[in-house]
């Protein structure tokens, strides 16, 4: 004999469980806009700006001096998207190849896994805005130093305990290639 089911009263069903998902949504939409933080950053160095995030995509404005770069790395969990809005950057594939020069409102896609490094190149500070894109509840967003820093860290501003505790395990190796993190191809 089959048995009863039983139906919870205050189950949302229909019309009113989509539009309990839609509020859901709708009530983590986040206004944001991008202001330079005054902050000197170092000679030849670079800071970060996180604008806005969630568990599948990040954008933040990278600040770039004269000469501002970072190393040879690449995110096997993360697609970017670079699009300069101020200043000239050079970006460049592995060999130090260069992928072009990038002005205004130009930029470049970089899927999982792509080997890449930049610098700022023109005479202006340089602003280069970062859209990242990873796997939905990743706990961690992924960067595998392909070669030793060329300077420092870098200065991050807006990050939550949780990002600033990701962004030091993932130089943790002080930016040179972590021992066991290259993929292994048999």
């Amino acid at each position: 004999m089959a048995e009863a089911v039983q139906e919870n009263p205050t189950e949302l069903r229909g019309e009113a469980k989509k539009e309990a998902f839609h509020q859901e949504a709708e009530s983590k939409i986040e206004k944001f806009a991008f202001v330079r933080p005054d902050v000197v950053i170092p000679a030849n160095d670079k800071m970060h700006v996180k604008l806005a995030g969630t568990d599948s995509c990040r954008a933040s404005v990278q600040i770039l001096n004269k000469g501002g770069d970072n190393n040879l790395h690449y995110h096997p969990n993360m697609d970017l998207i670079y699009i300069v809005l101020q200043g000239q950057i050079e970006f460049y594939g592995p060999g130090d190849k260069s992928l072009g020069v990038f002005g205004k409102y130009q930029g470049l896609k970089l899927p999982e896994n792509s080997r890449y490094w930049f610098r700022s190149v023109g005479d202006e500070e340089a602003h280069l805005l970062q859209i990242a894109g990873y796997p939905r509840g990743a706990k961690a967003s992924k960067r595998i130093p392909v070669e030793a820093a060329k300077r420092g860290k870098g200065l991050w501003l807006g990050l939550t305990e949780e990002e600033r505790r990701i962004r030091d395990m993932n130089n943790q190796h002080g930016d040179a290639p972590v021992p066991g993190s290259e993929p292994e191809f048999r």
